[in-house]
């Protein structure tokens, strides 16, 4: 009996341990459970405040960036902190609803007439008042006195004609265009290229560089003789300052001085050619710009298009340095050369009095032939190009009497002179 009971109470003791163990487990699991649930629902919530807080941080700095439509240099643009555009405002012109679309060019003739060309521009003034085929790919505007098919006011059918092929018209204060041609297609800029080399340019040099010398050597001189090119006229071996490497590029349009501008900058035009993708990277234009040359030669591989040769002169002319090298009309290089009716033919340099050595007057053509044109404001700034591939062109700034301010770039025109008319019509025709 005893024995029994014993035994029995044995038992009860396992009963009762197991039971305790199982509720110790029970509760154990329980806890486990209530952790695992309370960290969850913290990082559910650190989460939702993360994401909250990412939202508004991203759309307060979308506000800051969006002002008037005008989209600012820094981290989003991609902008070099040390670059000189870091606090200069990039332009990324849009289409709005009062954008007018104008038709396409008949591209047949363009052909046509550069088939039949010899090659170079030798338009005269008679070019912007003759009527030619050119008439059928035009886009009529309103009359401008000694522009072509002029006729008095209101005559409807003998109108100022726009005759390049490619054009854009942006208004810089609203960041829209106004007008467009085309403005999208992929061509060849010329020596609106040239635009692109002093912007990549400032980033190398500034006021206190500009007396600096640089030696022009034969491979330069050589390189634009071979291909004719447009020059400032510079001398194998001459030693010029890096001034008039900058105004020589812009307003003779010299592929001399844009060479030496290179290279004095990079130490090759290879290396400056890197640095102008880079600036157009930059600049949010690499899905259609692209350059591989200084000057503007034509290459398959060097292209952009007139919107974004635009922007390229938008930002440039923010500049005080480069906007006046692209508002300049006349300039004289510090450096001095022999001209040939100073002197004797085999005379020495060194033999050569200083008298008899001269500055070399250059001029920007587009400004100086459209500033006695009647607007109703002024072309501050320009640059023009040629090569038979994009026909005539110009990128130019123009600020209106009443404040506002606009760029205007057109390509493929037949002349020099036409190209003038074109940019003078649309800024009559389509500013306020």
């Amino acid at each position: 009996m005893r024995k029994g009971l014993v035994i029995f109470l044995r038992v009860l003791l396992v009963v009762v341990v197991l039971a305790l163990a199982s509720l110790l487990v029970v509760i154990f699991i329980g806890l486990m459970s209530k952790t695992k649930k309370d960290d969850t629902a913290e990082e559910v919530t650190t989460e939702f405040v993360t994401e909250a807080e990412t939202e508004e941080v991203t759309h307060s700095f979308t506000d800051a960036l969006e002002v008037d439509g005008v989209v600012p240099n820094g981290d989003a643009a991609g902008i070099d902190p040390d670059s000189f555009m870091a606090d200069f405002t990039i332009y990324d012109p849009k289409s709005t609803e009062d954008t007018i679309h104008l038709p396409h060019a008949d591209m047949q003739k363009f052909q046509e007439v550069i088939a039949d060309g010899s090659g170079n521009d030798t338009s005269s003034e008679d070019d912007a008042s003759g009527g030619s085929a050119w008439d059928t790919v035009s886009l009529s505007l309103s009359s401008v006195d000694g522009s072509i098919n002029y006729s008095t006011p209101g005559d409807a059918t003998k109108t100022q004609t726009l005759v390049s092929t490619y054009m854009i018209l942006v208004d810089l204060d609203t960041d829209s265009i106004v007008a467009e041609r085309d403005c999208e297609a992929v061509v060849s800029p010329a020596s609106m290229t040239k635009i692109l080399t002093v912007l990549t340019a400032r980033d190398y040099i500034d006021e206190t560089t500009l007396n600096d010398k640089f030696v022009v050597s034969e491979d330069i001189t050589e390189y634009v003789r071979k291909n004719d090119c447009s020059a400032v006229g510079f001398t194998a071996n001459s030693e010029v300052t890096v001034r008039d490497l900058l105004y020589g590029t812009i307003l003779p349009s010299g592929a001399d001085a844009a060479m030496g501008l290179a290279e004095f900058c990079c130490g090759s035009q290879e290396a400056f050619v890197e640095a102008m993708n880079k600036k157009v990277d930059e600049l949010g234009l690499s899905e259609t710009a692209h350059f591989t040359n200084v000057v503007g030669m034509y290459d398959p591989d060097l292209h952009c298009t007139m919107k974004d040769m635009a922007v390229i002169l938008g930002v440039a002319v923010q500049d005080d340095l480069l906007r006046d090298v692209l508002s300049l009309r006349t300039y004289s290089t510090d450096a001095t050369f022999i001209f040939a009716d100073t002197t004797e033919e085999g005379t020495s340099e060194e033999d050569v009095p200083e008298e008899d050595k001269k500055p070399i007057e250059v001029s920007n053509w587009f400004l100086r032939k459209i500033e006695d044109k009647d607007m109703d404001g002024n072309v501050v700034a320009a640059k023009t190009g040629f090569v038979n591939e994009s026909g005539c062109c110009a990128a130019s700034y123009y600020e209106a009497d009443n404040g506002k301010r606009y760029i205007c770039v057109t390509g493929n025109s037949f002349s020099s002179w036409r190209t003038i008319y074109d940019h003078l019509s649309v800024y009559r025709s389509l500013t306020d």
